[in-house]
């Protein structure tokens, strides 16, 4: 038993270069891509121990899920002596390309044609600017729920556990057999990407705490504002992009109440803020600190699968706030100003 993924979307969407990053090396060479063209006529299958993933030819004009679902599903390249049961398509992915910031009206039309085995990823998060994110992100939940987006780098490696995980969700429900049953088939699903779910985490993890550094250290900056309260406004943004970009690295998108909660964590973010207006020479290290330990609240937030409370959050962000009493914010903030790129 194995699972069968029609991956498709846009042409330079990202599609091969995605599977690649969840298979073993040499399933996809590096000469296949960025080589597809438009319509239905090409779907090449890479072949695992677990999975069969079908990278489709890009969109064209008025084709819908189900055009390419019935393509797939007839390849007889695929496999000539697969039966009909074993040529289902189990799971589909479509691709948006994260880094064009907007979502085409012929996307959206074939996104609504998706039916409940399918997902939406962002594909090439890492490449998306603040500006791109907020304009797609935003688009895509006007008829999509949080649940149905994931947010994915196959360069970074990030979002893809995520990924794995709510593409397992969807297995469970699309998949028959003695093998589903008797968990044979997650046991197999599991040994394939154990070693790839410890490199992930570690990645996001370092990616995270990367994150975290930067944004404290562009707090210490925007607390150099010499007005008193001239600079919560924008520590407060410095914060929310923070989050969202935060979520991004672990697959998530969220809405204004998730950044909201965290940005406030019990409240203590905001009052941190204010006070360090009103204390010329402590404004930077406490306005780098509240920032760290609000970073540092909601990376735990989304390593629990979004499951922490805000009492287990406010210790989180307590702990923080004392770890960051012992960096040099005055350097950290340098180092911002030099990448203020992100």
């Amino acid at each position: 038993m194995k699972a069968n993924i029609l991956v498709c979307g846009p042409t330079g969407a990202g599609k091969t270069t995605l599977i690649q990053a969840l298979t073993k090396f040499g399933t996809v060479p590096d000469e296949n891509i960025g080589i597809g063209g438009a319509g239905l006529d090409q779907f090449t299958v890479y072949e695992t121990d677990v999975a069969d993933f079908i990278d489709a030819d890009g969109l064209n004009p008025g084709q819908s899920a189900a055009d390419y679902r019935r393509a797939a599903e007839a390849q007889k390249a695929w496999d000539p002596d697969a039966g009909p049961g074993e040529k289902v398509i189990h799971a589909v992915w479509y691709c948006v390309d994260g880094s064009s910031g907007v979502i085409d009206s012929q996307s959206v039309s074939f996104i609504k044609t998706l039916d409940d085995a399918s997902l939406t990823l962002v594909t090439k998060s890492d490449e998306m600017t603040k500006e791109e994110s907020e304009r797609l992100l935003p688009g895509l939940r006007e008829f999509l729920t949080t649940d149905e987006i994931v947010v994915v780098s196959a360069k970074k490696q990030t979002g893809l556990k995520k990924l794995l995980e709510r593409t397992w969700a969807i297995l469970e429900k699309t998949m028959k057999g003695p093998d589903m049953q008797n968990g044979e088939f997650k046991r197999r699903w599991d040994l394939y990407y154990e070693k790839k779910r410890n490199l992930w985490k570690e990645r996001v993890g370092a990616e995270a705490d990367e994150l975290i550094r930067w944004a404290a250290g562009r707090a210490a900056v925007i607390a150099l504002v010499p007005l008193p309260l001239a600079d919560v406004a924008p520590l407060i943004a410095n914060e929310a992009y923070m989050i969202k970009k935060m979520a991004g690295i672990y697959g998530y998108t969220t809405n204004e109440s998730i950044v909201t909660m965290l940005g406030g964590v019990a409240g203590g973010s905001v009052v941190g803020k204010a006070l360090a207006s009103f204390l010329p020479g402590l404004k930077i290290p406490i306005a780098a600190a509240v920032t760290y330990g609000v970073g540092k609240a909601a990376k735990a937030y989304f390593e629990s699968d979004m499951k922490l409370d805000v009492s287990v959050l406010k210790e989180k962000f307590e702990e923080a706030k004392d770890e960051a009493k012992l960096i040099d914010w005055e350097a950290e903030k340098d180092s911002a100003e030099k990448n203020e790129k992100k």
